[in-house]
């Protein structure tokens, strides 16, 4: 099942309702990945490599459930150094909600993700028609959509799709990863009962975040170890984000009394 948006609501419905972008044609763009890097589809396609794409929203969860099979595919296909390059392509978070999700959902060294508020997936996922999430398209270098809506999807699901179109499986080299280091953070114990100890830096803001993106707690940590008392929050999953100079350093926690 997907998660139809709406402009005001969103509600889940069968993938057979709503379930594909209504182009056949490829709309080009350019839009940035939460590591700055730019991305242009005529590019791709011109360098003569197909394209797939991750429409996701943030606050889905059948996106989340789904984030892990992008990512295994990603690696089986040279971490886009082959001849099919992966994208996830948010719908309306910001950087910091995109982010959140990616560590919390979509495995070590993902494919690029690109936020819908800052870097233009919004607009991509306009020009697209998207009306459900996730949805997962193909496009070939010759600018067709020739795949609107690979659904259901799973790793041997669209590793065959891929195939099908002649695309080869390669190693995913370590040079071609851009690896997250700054993305943990020594927060313990997990799951916490009445209290969460972070080492963090003196000056460094803690926010804690459930996991659709309301802020549950935040401090400034006072010194390296710092306490922070969960005791009145709901059991379930969390989000610790730490910033400190610039630097976020995130890591899924877990509150159960």
């Amino acid at each position: 099942m997907k998660t139809l948006f709406s402009l005001l609501t969103a509600c889940a419905l069968s993938s057979a309702l709503f379930a594909q972008t209504s182009l056949t044609t490829a709309v080009d763009f350019t839009v940035t990945d939460l590591d700055g890097n730019a991305h242009t589809l005529s590019e791709y396609l011109d360098a003569d490599k197909y394209v797939c794409i991750d429409f996701f929203a943030y606050w889905c969860g059948p996106c989340a459930a789904h984030a892990p099979y992008f990512t295994e595919v990603y690696h089986m296909y040279g971490c886009n150094a082959g001849d099919v390059i992966f994208l996830s392509m948010e719908y309306e978070g910001t950087t910091e909600q995109t982010h959140d999700f990616e560590v919390a959902n979509a495995g070590e060294n993902p494919a690029p993700a690109i936020s819908g508020q800052d870097g233009g997936g919004l607009q991509v996922h306009g020009d697209y028609a998207i009306q459900a999430y996730p949805t997962f398209i193909l496009i070939d270098p010759e600018w067709n959509i020739v795949e609107q809506d690979i659904w259901p999807m799973d790793v041997s699901i669209l590793d065959g799709v891929l195939q099908s179109y002649g695309l080869q499986q390669m190693e995913c080299s370590t040079s071609d990863v851009v690896l997250h280091e700054d993305v943990a953070i020594a927060a313990y114990p997990v799951p916490a009962d009445h209290s969460l100890n972070v080492a963090a830096p003196a000056g460094a803001e803690l926010v804690l975040f459930d996991m659709v993106g309301r802020e549950a707690l935040a401090i400034k940590a006072a010194s390296d170890r710092t306490v922070l008392n969960v005791s009145e929050l709901a059991e379930g999953s969390y989000l610790l984000r730490s910033t400190f100079e610039g630097h976020v350093m995130t890591q899924k926690v877990a509150i159960r009394h």
